[in-house]
């Protein structure tokens, strides 16, 4: 960490011919400013006091020999992440005029009158608005969304980090209150670095120290823990939208945090029951019973919760929930055999060495990690994984318990 609270993680690799570098402004998810932190990873890529155009930011890029600069909205658990990522070749850029480059860009906004560019900001609110139009549009992830609101409504997680539209509606934010705002998210917030690639600690924390030193830091750090749960009768919800195609989605709370020794056979588990085409939903839900069109299974990480999502017709939905309960009780009660393990075990396995493949999954493993206080390296939570038995897997999901069974169905039905 550097003196102005910049957390720095290097993840030094000859693996790459890229260096990617990622500036990563975390906050507390607030629902009073999901919308505003939306819009400011959208403005601020559309033009600087240098390079004033988008145009202009895309000539710099190629006198870099093609560097690619990506701009996103993020949550991890109760935080929301403004991300701004740089790749570039590692023998033919110097790494200084890159952050010379990410300086302007994310320090240099285009102002004018006390508020960013008013075109800008008018197109940076149209993305943001086809964004969350796009996810509510798209019914499978709309499903999700609704189940997590429904299920964490009193926790920061069941806030949407991509905004809301009714914040985008009746001038609630302009150009002058947002640019306010980004002047105390550079105050408030966490600044995570994150680099892969061929290069020293030391020479990024030297080229943070030197163009990023943000004057008036008053940030506090950000401490999420994890919430335990206490078991509740499950919460039914049924919603009517325009769709042919029912979605059922059903939240499992776990009370195990993802640093404790118990969360990596519940990882197996979670594979046994619904983790591809060979686990026990697929075979039996889908395959052997046809009760649905898909269904899997996976895990939020950050609140032990699995959760499962299918798609099938309201004809069916009962009949779906019971035998999903039951294939989960099935892994409660052991009713699985070696070759389940076998084959999660070798399918873990597989994504996780597929993860060093990618210099941004790569990044996205050891940064979500580091916010779930994990200090795990790839190839350890490999060895974990192979290490896993059947009753490690019984233990682990011997506390589960069906929190929020949320199914969206036709207007018709």
């Amino acid at each position: 960490m550097v003196d102005n609270g910049i957390n720095i993680k290097v993840i030094n690799t000859a693996k790459f011919k890229t260096i990617c570098v990622a500036f990563l402004f975390r906050q507390i998810l607030d629902k009073k400013y999901v919308t505003y932190n939306a819009l400011l990873s959208k403005i601020l890529t559309m033009g600087s006091q240098k390079y004033k155009t988008i145009k202009d930011i895309s000539i710099k890029t190629e006198e870099m020999y093609g560097a690619y600069i990506h701009n996103d909205i993020l949550k991890k658990g109760d935080n929301q992440i403004i991300e701004f990522l740089i790749e570039f070749a590692e023998n033919q850029v110097n790494i200084e005029e890159v952050f010379l480059f990410l300086k302007e860009v994310i320090l240099n906004p285009l102002i004018e009158n006390e508020g960013f560019k008013k075109e800008y900001f008018e197109k940076s609110k149209q993305l943001v608005k086809d964004t969350i139009l796009s996810r509510q549009n798209d019914k499978k992830e709309l499903a999700k969304d609704r189940c997590i609101e429904i299920m964490c409504k009193n926790e920061k997680f069941g806030i949407v980090a991509d905004g809301y539209i009714e914040d985008l509606e009746y001038d609630k934010i302009n150009n002058k209150n947002l640019y306010k705002h980004y002047k105390d998210i550079l105050k408030t917030s966490e600044i995570d670095v994150f680099v892969i690639g061929n290069i020293d600690e030391n020479t990024i924390k030297h080229m943070v120290e030197k163009h990023f030193n943000i004057k008036d830091r008053c940030y506090n750090p950000l401490k999420t823990d994890f919430i335990y749960k206490e078991k509740i009768k499950p919460n039914t919800v049924i919603e009517k939208y325009s769709i042919t195609q029912g979605k059922l989605c059903m939240g499992y709370r776990t009370n195990i945090p993802a640093n404790t020794d118990s969360f990596i056979p519940l990882l197996v588990g979670n594979e046994i029951l619904g983790g591809g085409s060979g686990s026990m939903l697929f075979n039996n839900v889908r395959e052997k019973e046809s009760l649905c069109y898909y269904i899997n299974s996976f895990i939020y990480i950050f609140k032990g919760i699995i959760f499962i999502e299918s798609g099938v017709d309201v004809k069916h939905y009962e009949k779906a929930i019971n035998h999903i309960i039951e294939n989960v009780e099935n892994i409660k009660n052991g009713k699985f055999d070696n070759n389940h393990i076998e084959i999660a075990i070798n399918n873990l396995c597989k994504k996780y060495r597929g993860i060093v493949d990618y210099n941004t999954a790569t990044i996205d493993y050891y940064y979500t990690n580091y916010l779930a206080s994990i200090n795990i390296t790839i190839e350890e939570i490999i060895e974990k994984i192979k290490k896993v038995t059947k009753e490690d897997i019984e233990k682990s999901f011997e506390n589960i318990w069906l929190d929020t069974c949320y199914f969206m169905k036709g207007d018709e039905n």
